[in-house]
């Protein structure tokens, strides 16, 4: 498909919470894909989220959705247990595959999809890993490729909340499927150091509470730079990321519309003429934060953000910014923060080997 074609016909096996109040809200705003079919076993819910996102085409069975000749890529979101064998099964109909963060603690499989993808001349992109596309996460990334902020020395962040996996505990009864929170929001926010640094995480050291409800990681990235940053799960919500470098300090709290402040090194965070100044750009900001409140927030917005990156891909011909090869470097960070839990030190993790997608 060329530049400037027509949207991409795209297809999605499985209806359930991710598919109905994630993807398919930003994919109304995403101008070069087009939803065109669903497929999902239960009938009820398959009815259900057709008739809300008016999709035109509906199937029990995926297979009928990739025998259709129009559908250019297909979206999976199923539990593990049967995500990598549909996910297989896309490439094989020769298809782009789109997919949620690896649900699989297993990196030869992903090798062998990264593998397959190549060899069929297909792309896997990953559109579960919403904070790489978050507005003030991409506008960290620009100040941090400017080197406004100096040597960078320190990172430190933090993500509490609700684990959804609980959530779907509780309605569908499936405890094999609680991973915990270390993969739930941890892979997030290893995602995102590699997409501001553009670096690798070399080695970790992870501690627990005695529940694993809270994990702490500190890492040490491949330049040298170290992170501390705390997991926790409960209902208080936390999303913040700050970068300490040595020309300043960069606050980003992806869950305000005006989440972004850069501290000079003179300036002290409680000044009072420093905080009239903040609380004078917010309310320079307010109109925006209020349009954005209405189309869905800012993370239906980094949705529909990566959605709209990777269909233009497709039509490019390009490779996105967050294939299976970006997905699998979170992982990884992930399985060696259990691992350091399980033997109580620290764990280095193996250089990413050059990308296969």
């Amino acid at each position: 498909m060329s530049k400037g074609s027509a949207s991409v016909k795209l297809g999605i096996v499985g209806c359930g919470w991710v598919t109905e109040t994630l993807h398919l809200p930003a994919l109304r705003g995403v101008r070069t894909a087009n939803v065109v079919a669903l497929a999902d076993g239960d009938p009820v819910r398959l009815k259900r989220v057709g008739e809300l996102f008016r999709v035109p085409q509906r199937h029990a069975d995926f297979r009928a959705l990739l025998d259709d000749p129009t559908i250019e890529a297909v979206g999976v979101w199923l539990p593990a247990d049967r995500q990598v064998e549909v996910a297989q099964a896309v490439l094989a109909a020769g298809k782009h595959l789109f997919i949620d963060k690896p649900l699989v603690f297993d990196l030869k499989v992903w090798d062998r999809l990264i593998e397959q993808a190549a060899q069929a001349n297909r792309q896997v992109m990953v559109v579960g890993l919403p904070r790489r596309w978050h507005r003030l996460m991409y506008r960290a990334r620009g100040v941090i490729q400017q080197e406004q902020l100096g040597k960078l020395q320190l990172i430190r962040t933090v993500l509490t909340g609700r684990n959804p996996e609980r959530r779907t505990f509780h309605e569908e009864g499936d405890r094999r499927a609680v991973k915990g929170v270390l993969y739930q929001f941890g892979v997030h926010h290893f995602d995102v150091l590699h997409m501001l640094l553009q670096r690798d995480v070399e080695e970790v050291f992870a501690s627990s509470s005695a529940d694993r409800s809270t994990v702490n990681v500190a890492a040490r990235m491949s330049d040298g730079v170290t992170v501390s940053s705390a997991f926790s799960e409960g209902e208080s919500r936390n999303d913040e990321v700050e970068i300490y470098g040595q020309a300043g300090c960069l606050k980003i709290s992806c869950y305000r519309f005006d989440g972004f402040e850069y501290y000079p090194p003179s300036a002290h965070p409680g000044d009072m003429k420093f905080r009239a100044r903040q609380a004078v750009q917010s309310l320079k900001e307010l109109p925006h934060g209020l349009l954005r409140m209405r189309r869905g927030g800012d993370f239906i917005d980094s949705y529909r953000v990566g959605w709209q990156h990777c269909a233009d891909a497709i039509r490019d011909n390009a490779r996105p910014d967050c294939t299976l090869v970006e997905g699998r470097r979170a992982l990884q960070v992930v399985m060696a923060a259990k691992e350091s839990m399980e033997l109580g030190r620290p764990v280095k993790i193996a250089p990413a080997s050059c990308d296969r997608s």
